[in-house]
Formats: structure tokens, C-alpha cells, sequence
């Protein structure tokens, strides 16, 4: 019988964190739920948490993989899934109680293909509340080009099954960073059906290594791959043009803003870091040669505007002396 919602958590190295993950989930009030849990080869002792809370719970199905990646594990996830919605959770997070209730209530009230809601950032030592600006709601849900500016985060939506399975998107099987900007970016241009739940019902955990060795530095080349994928996807449903500034800020945020800011927080070698940001600052110029000119620059905040001009006038010891200083 087919279920209200299909949640589906990809599982690696997450023993300290998958129990309240779990237990945020199996306690929701919407009750009508599966709970498909994909070890991706965990060496930890997740799939013992995971056997634990199957006995528990008959909503839980365990699925066991060979290591692939989050985006591969997800895919099946969704290929096993029977419900009538779709919920990607992230293992190390959690959910307030009603979360899937209110998100399910809301797409079967509108028949959305998408809902988004609001999350909260946890910190070590703070919360921070995320919740939509009311123009790009309203905007998003009149169909216009800027809804490509809502999260990219899967994990605080809730999409209809129909509409993933025929839209033929899947997440990349390969083992890269950055998976979900290229697979959300792809859905919110395929449907002019988005609503939201705009409460911070989603608990983000954030979790932060101090020290990165190079290998790990040079990940934050995948975004670069990502951006790579999202482009020749717009160019082969001829949407490349229609949507090419909103893409051109797209890549400036992520880029020139949260990449660059990423890369320089990091403790590591310098040189490699260096390097990093050289390839971003290339790609940009090579992608999209006129980005000074983008017509929404002007939307910036005023924290994300200190950090563009920042980084491309290449101050970025200013940068990091700014994150230690609000850490």
C-alpha cells in the first residue's frame, strides 16, 4: 500500500548522530511513512543502529550498498521508494515533530511538484533560524526565473514522486561534493509548481573540520563540476540562454561568495588554497566574462556583498581575519 511520504537518509560514518536522527523521524505525527535507511558501506557501527531501530519500527527499510557516495545511495533510495512524496533527510540531522505533516498538507493542498520550508543552522555554540525572503516566494510561485535562487539543500523539501520520476533526474554516482546544487537547480527549472512551509522545521547540523589535508582542499573543485553539469543541462533543454543571468549569480554566490569563503576558512596549506581559488576565479571569468554587470548584484546582502567585493578584488587574508573574528 502505498505510503503518504518515502524518507529517504543515506548512511556513512554517522553512528554518534544517526539515533536522533531516527528518533526525529519515527516520532513525527504524520504517521503514513516509510522510512528507507541506505548504508552506503559504513565501516562504523551505523548498521547496528540501523538493525536496532528496524526491530523497533516495521516503517523502516534497511538497504546495504557498496560505498558509492550520498547521491548514489540516494538513487536507490528513490528507486525503492512506494510513497506519494519523497523526503531526503541527511543522516547527521534532524526534524521538528511535525515538519512532514505540515510540508504534506501543504503539496496535496496545492499539488505541488516541490515544497520547501525553512531550517535552522546548528552550531556548536548558537542556532541560526533560515527563513525564505517573501519576494522570492512570491516570485517563485508566479514561475519566475529567480526561483532558482531558493536553497539547493534536497533536505528541505519535499518533492512528488511523479514528478521525480518523470522529470529523469538523478543524483550524480559519482563520489563529488556539491551533488545537490546541480540536482536542485535542474528541478526547480522543470516545474512551475513550488510552494512553502516557511517554518524553520529542519535542523542543520553543522559540522566542521579544523584542519583539511590537501586532497580534501581540492574537493572544493567539485563545485566547479557541478556548475559544469547544471550548464549543459540548461543547454540541452534549451534554457541556457532564457536563464543565463540567473545562472551567472548562481555561479557568483557559490562561487565567488561560499566557495571562496570556504576555501579560505580552511586550516591548510596555503599554496593549495591558492590554487583552488585560482581555477574559481579562472572559471568564472572564462563562464561568465560580464558577471560585474549582473542585473542582480544589487539583491546581495549586506554580508555577501562585503565578501564578493572581497574576493574579487583579492583580499583574502581579509576574509579569513573576518570568520576567525566571528568565531
Amino acid at each position: 500500500m502505498k505510503k503518504k511520504v518515502s524518507v529517504i537518509i543515506p548512511v556513512y560514518n554517522v553512528e554518534l548522530y544517526l539515533k536522533k536522527c531516527l528518533d526525529s523521524i519515527i516520532n513525527q505525527t504524520l504517521k503514513d511513512i516509510e522510512i528507507i535507511v541506505v548504508n552506503d558501506g559504513s565501516p562504523d557501527n551505523s548498521q547496528k543502529i540501523i538493525d536496532e531501530y528496524k526491530k523497533k519500527d516495521k516503517r523502516i527499510v534497511s538497504l546495504i550498498k557498496e560505498n558509492g557516495g550520498q547521491g548514489s545511495a540516494r538513487n536507490l533510495g528513490l528507486k525503492k521508494a512506494s510513497g506519494e512524496y519523497i523526503a531526503y533527510i541527511d543522516s547527521d540531522d534532524w526534524l521538528d515533530s511535525n515538519m512532514l505533516e505540515r510540508l504534506y498538507e501543504k503539496a496535496v493542498m496545492k499539488d505541488s511538484d516541490i515544497v520547501i520550508c525553512g531550517y535552522k543552522n546548528i552550531y556548536p555554540t548558537r542556532t541560526e533560524d533560515f527563513l525564505l525572503d517573501e519576494k522570492l516566494m512570491n516570485d517563485t510561485i508566479q514561475g519566475k526565473n529567480s526561483r532558482l535562487f531558493n536553497p539547493i539543500g534536497t533536505w528541505c523539501k519535499l518533492y512528488k514522486r511523479k514528478f521525480l520520476l518523470e522529470s529523469d533526474i538523478l543524483f550524480t554516482t559519482d563520489k563529488v561534493w556539491y551533488e545537490d546544487l546541480s540536482y536542485t537547480v535542474k528541478l526547480l527549472v522543470l516545474t512551475d509548481k513550488i510552494e512553502y512551509a516557511n517554518l524553520p522545521m529542519y535542523n542543520y547540523l553543522i559540522r566542521e573540520n579544523s584542519t583539511m589535508n590537501n586532497s580534501k582542499i581540492l574537493k572544493n573543485l567539485d563545485l566547479l563540476i557541478a556548475f559544469n553539469d547544471i550548464i549543459d543541462f540548461f543547454v540541452g533543454k534549451s534554457l541556457y540562454n532564457k536563464f543565463y543571468s540567473e545562472l551567472e549569480f548562481l555561479a557568483i554566490e557559490h562561487i565567488l561568495i561560499y566557495g571562496v569563503t570556504r576555501v579560505c576558512r580552511i586550516v591548510g596549506d596555503k599554496n593549495t588554497k591558492a590554487e583552488v581559488i585560482k581555477q574559481f576565479k579562472n572559471y568564472i571569468n572564462n563562464k561568465f566574462p560580464n558577471y560585474k554587470k549582473n542585473k542582480y548584484l544589487k539583491n546581495l546582502s549586506r554580508n555577501r556583498k562585503i565578501i564578493y567585493n572581497l574576493s574579487i578584488t583579492k583580499q583574502y587574508w581579509l576574509i579569513s581575519l573576518i570568520f576567525k573574528i566571528k568565531k
